[in-house]
C-alpha cells in the first residue's frame, strides 16, 4: 500500500532524487540497520512484538517493491490517466481506477517476491523476536543445538516451510513472468 503510490510518483513525476535514495536504501545491506533498529525498538518497548517485525520487514521490502514497480508504471501510457482526469477523476481516483488494474501482473510479482523475501528473513527475526513472536526460520534454527543437530527434524521442517512458497510460485508463475517482463519493455 505504501510502495505502489511511491513507485507511481517516481515514474510519473520524474523524482530522480527520491529514486536514487530508495536505490541506495536497497543497496545497503540489511544488517547495517539491525543495531540501530534494535536500539530504537528497545527504547520504544517494541522488542519481541509483531510491530517490530512488521516494520523491519517493511524496511527491507519497500525499496524492492518500488524498484520492481517503477519500470512497470513507466510503461503505462500517460494518456490513460490524462483521459480519466479529463473525464472528471482526481489524480488519486485515476491511479486507483485506471493504473492499478492495468498493473496487476506487476503488483502480483512485487507482492510474491516481497512475501518470499519476508518469509525467508532470518536476521531481523533472530534479534527482535523471542519464543512469543518466533518466525518460522527462527523456529527451524532451534533444531540446531550446541551438542547436536536434529537432521531429520531440520529437513522435515525445511520441506514444510518451503511448500507454501513453492505452491504460491507454481500457482502464480505466469503472473510473475508477465510482471517481470512487462515493466522491462518500453514503447
Amino acid at each position: 500500500m505504501i510502495g505502489l503510490p511511491a513507485a507511481y510518483s517516481i515514474a510519473r513525476y520524474g523524482q530522480n532524487r527520491l529514486a536514487l535514495t530508495i536505490l541506495m536504501a536497497r543497496m545497503v545491506p540489511g544488517i547495517t540497520f539491525l543495531v540501530p533498529l534494535f536500539i530504537v525498538f528497545r527504547t520504544l518497548g517494541l522488542v519481541d512484538t509483531y510491530t517490530s517485525l512488521i516494520l523491519t520487514h517493511m524496511l527491507v521490502g519497500l525499496p524492492f517493491i518500488v524498484w520492481v514497480m517503477v519500470p512497470f508504471f513507466e510503461s503505462i501510457p500517460r494518456e490513460l490517466t490524462e483521459a480519466a482526469v479529463v473525464d472528471g477523476a482526481s489524480a488519486v481516483r485515476a491511479f486507483i481506477s485506471v493504473v492499478l488494474p492495468l498493473s496487476g501482473p506487476g503488483i502480483v510479482t512485487a507482492s510474491i517476491l516481497s512475501f518470499v523475501f519476508s518469509w525467508n528473513n532470518f536476521m531481523f527475526s533472530i534479534v527482535l523476536a523471542s519464543s512469543r513472536t518466533r518466525t518460522v526460520p527462527v523456529a527451524i534454527y532451534n533444531f540446531i543445538s550446541y551438542a547436536q543437530i536434529d537432521w531429520g527434524g531440520l529437513m522435515a521442517a525445511a520441506v514444510v516451510i518451503t511448500l507454501p512458497v513453492l505452491v504460491l510460485a507454481i500457482v502464480t508463475q505466469r503472473y510473475v513472468i508477465r510482471g517481470l517482463t512487462a515493466g522491462a519493455i518500453k514503447g
